[in-house]
């Protein structure tokens, strides 16, 4: 039995993509074991991730403080402690290592613990060559051009596999939730979570465009309650989204900002009907547990690239605003288009604002602009074909 180790070490959002990997490796070798190294903080995500044996914390503070102190001093117990944090991950080497990050120590990682890495470099640790597909990941994230592969299609590619045939939303464990926040989508509803917040600052969807679209929702839908959602550091935001609101809507307004672990979070956006943000971590939980998502991207956010994976899903993607190194910053945002979503009206682009519907084939996941036929792009299939490395 091959013992392998999958190495995601970037955020939430990330490690999310890696799902379709770690299917496609479970199918084409069902009898492998399949270990994920990610970074502790992410581990309670990583237990759910289906086809997952056993999850190994990296903690990248730590190694940080080691790498510091050698920079300064390399002493032998700077050498024993690396050398024992090693031996916690594995004391026999992985058969291979399927490594999806282009940062160093993700590809050290894959070095140190397996006799070989598949994913983002060609030959040994040292080796400067990327594989044909980190190539192509770079190249789009660089050029930022109309690329139709998707991110976490792209993993797959990168160790040599294809899509996976069928996706299996990740099964979330029943934690209980804070007292007061459990009748979250179990009373009257249904109910709409909302991210307030994102990982980089130019995704900030603005306080008052997160409140004009609260205010118009709740007063076209009666029963509706919304959910917001957000890291402690966004507890301020929360705040100020709720003073501007008129009081004859607070009590439908439900604060969870800074009062979720990762798992309650996962069972909050389950127990949703619709979950709304920026391209975020939250954003793809919810659709790998299997709520529908409905994304706004702006600044560097590209559907084809990092939009929410499956089916059923939305995305409006900025066209046009102020650009500024790259980033596209809306002068207005989709708030009537999006509650025209929600209640299940036929709705196209408008202006500034493309709107794209998620599919899957064989090939994985792409996006077609609404209004047209739910044909996959062609270039897929050549990008495909000139990049497919031979099966794992």
């Amino acid at each position: 039995m091959q013992r392998v180790l999958v190495i995601q070490l970037a955020r939430l959002g990330d490690l999310i993509q890696t799902i379709p990997t770690i299917t496609s490796l479970k199918e084409s070798h069902p009898d492998w074991h399949v270990d994920l190294l990610c970074p502790a903080s992410l581990e309670p995500i990583g237990r759910l991730l289906p086809g997952i044996s056993r999850v190994v914390k990296w903690d990248g503070a730590a190694w940080n403080r080691r790498a510091m102190k050698a920079e300064t001093e390399l002493r032998t117990e700077h050498l024993g402690e690396a050398d024992a944090e090693l031996r916690a991950v594995t004391h026999e080497l992985y058969d291979c290592a399927f490594v999806l990050n282009q940062h160093a120590r993700a590809i050290l990682a894959g070095a140190l613990l397996a006799k070989k890495s598949i994913g983002t470099i060609v030959g040994g640790p040292l080796a400067e060559k990327l594989s044909p597909w980190a190539t192509y990941v770079r190249a789009v994230a660089t050029d930022r051009e109309n690329n139709r592969i998707h991110l976490a299609d792209a993993f797959c590619g990168m160790c040599g596999l294809v899509p996976p045939k069928r996706l299996m939303p990740i099964e979330v464990p029943s934690v209980p939730l804070p007292v007061d926040l459990d009748p979250i989508g179990q009373s009257e509803g249904p109910w709409i979570a909302l991210l307030v917040g994102a990982g980089d600052q130019e995704r900030l969807v603005p306080v008052t465009a997160w409140n004009r679209l609260i205010t118009a929702c709740l007063d076209a839908f009666p029963r509706r309650r919304i959910v917001l959602v957000g890291h402690e550091c966004e507890q301020e935001r929360a705040r100020s989204i709720q003073e501007a609101l008129p009081p004859s809507l607070m009590g439908r307004v439900w604060d969870t900002t800074g009062r979720l672990s990762l798992t309650q979070l996962a069972v909050v956006l389950t127990r949703c009907r619709v979950v709304i943000g920026a391209d975020t971590g939250p954003l793809h939980l919810a659709a790998a547990a299997g709520t529908q998502v409905i994304g706004w991207y702006f600044a560097r956010a590209r559907v084809h690239e990092t939009g929410p994976y499956g089916s059923n899903h939305w995305v409006w993607q900025a066209e046009n605003g102020e650009e500024e190194k790259g980033l596209i910053r809306p002068s207005r945002w989709p708030i009537e288009e999006t509650i025209a979503l929600l209640s299940g009206q036929a709705v196209t682009s408008v202006e500034n604002w493309s709107l794209w519907a998620s599919h899957r084939d064989r090939l994985g996941a792409y996006y077609v602009e609404a209004g047209h036929e739910p044909i996959a792009p062609p270039q897929r299939e050549q990008i495909w074909q000139g990049l497919q490395l031979s099966p794992v």
